[in-house]
């Protein structure tokens, strides 16, 4: 390979950490540097064979043989059996190998891999670029060749040898790649759950993620806004105040740094938007967001916000008829109106709520809603 088409090359191997169907062209590319004539990128376990996926990566290849393989060939494959498989992988180590370097030519044309899986495909010779171990897992970018071209020479392995360290820095880089991707869906779907409006900030404000909730309260007029991939709000007086909050949540100091809580008015609606702005420590959303996260919480008090009974029975050990009780309480009933809505004496209601009050650790109605008001994340007056 000249110098240019070798800088190629390895630019088409980094753009594979970022995108994976790019190993495809990969693998096209490293078979032609090698003499080879197709590819697999191929993730198996040492103890029996399996791993193997028709997603995997192929270059070349008729994709009705990676589910052969699955099938029938998984556990016959000699190249990839070993006797004692934690031995094994105590001393593995990434190398090119042949088929060769594994066992003798004439054992492998003997056995019923070669016969019956690799003859079929017009494979005659394999080079096996080791990438990486996990557990009793290997990863091996796997190319074959035909029968006319005869045994990998030694200019061939040590073409495959000079890009090696390329394709284990690429591979690894895809893998957590791949994490981080699996975790940003994770942790959206998470907060998308969220009855109240989530937004989470950079440590300079800039917005990283926006619940459902979040993105419908922003669209309405004279409210929140995001405006230049910033959280703010309608009205000036407002906006400097979120800002300031959210500049102390982000602060470079750790001891200066600190959260707060705002009411938002807007014209359409009686009761304001209730804001808490927190900061989060870096570690809570590694390895998805680098360096430190704010969390601003906006809850509607207009919006219905229910506490489901058995969330209210994990929290505070509280029975079904606790929980109920609690629940109807939160709504606005008294005691005595609970009771006849749930057709039980006044004396059993009372014991009910003997019970409850000493399970949450409160001691009155009005210190019992508002417990339950913090944990749907609602602010209530300490005045209540």
């Amino acid at each position: 390979m000249t110098v240019r088409n070798d800088s190629d090359f390895l630019d088409l191997v980094y753009e594979a950490a970022l995108d994976p169907a790019v190993w495809t062209p990969v693998m096209e590319r490293f078979a032609d540097m090698v003499g080879g004539s197709s590819g697999w990128l191929s993730q198996l376990s040492t103890e029996d064979g399996s791993g193997a996926d028709e997603a995997d990566p192929l270059s070349r290849v008729d994709p009705d043989w990676p589910q052969r393989y699955i099938d029938h060939f998984a556990d016959r494959n000699p190249l990839h059996h070993v006797d004692d498989p934690r031995d094994y992988m105590r001393r593995w180590r990434p190398r090119v190998l042949t088929d060769e370097d594994w066992m003798p030519k004439d054992r492998l044309v003997r056995s019923e891999f070669y016969n019956d899986f690799l003859r079929p495909q017009g494979i005659d010779s394999t080079m096996m670029v080791r990438l990486a171990a996990r557990g009793v897992e290997i990863a091996t970018l796997n190319i074959s060749r035909a029968p006319h071209r005869g045994q990998f020479a030694r200019s061939d392995i040590e073409a495959a040898e000079r890009v090696h360290p390329h394709l284990i820095r690429a591979f690894d880089l895809g893998r957590r790649f791949a994490s981080t991707r699996r975790l940003a869906g994770e942790l959206a779907s998470v907060l998308d759950r969220s009855p109240h409006g989530l937004f989470l900030l950079s440590d300079n404000g800039c917005v990283r993620h926006v619940n459902r909730v979040g993105e419908r309260l922003a669209r309405e007029p004279d409210g929140l806004r995001l405006a230049g991939g910033r959280l703010t709000a309608g009205n000036g007086a407002d906006a400097r105040r979120l800002a300031a909050l959210i500049a102390a949540a982000g602060c470079s100091d750790g001891e200066r740094r600190a959260g707060g809580s705002m009411a938002l008015a807007t014209p359409g609606r009686q009761a304001p938007l209730s804001i808490t702005i927190a900061p989060v420590r870096s570690d809570r959303f590694a390895p998805v967001y680098r360096g430190h996260s704010i969390l601003v919480c906006v809850t509607d008090l207009e919006a219905n916000v229910g506490l489901p009974e058995q969330k209210l029975r994990d929290l505070f050990g509280l029975t079904r008829a606790e929980a109920r009780l609690s629940l109807a309480l939160f709504e606005g009933l008294s005691p005595s109106e609970a009771a006849l809505s749930f057709g039980v004496s006044p004396n059993t209601v009372r014991v009910q709520l003997g019970h409850i009050f000493e399970k949450t650790g409160t001691n009155r109605q009005a210190e019992l809603v508002r417990l339950m008001m913090r944990a749907v994340g609602v602010e209530a007056d300490e005045r209540t």
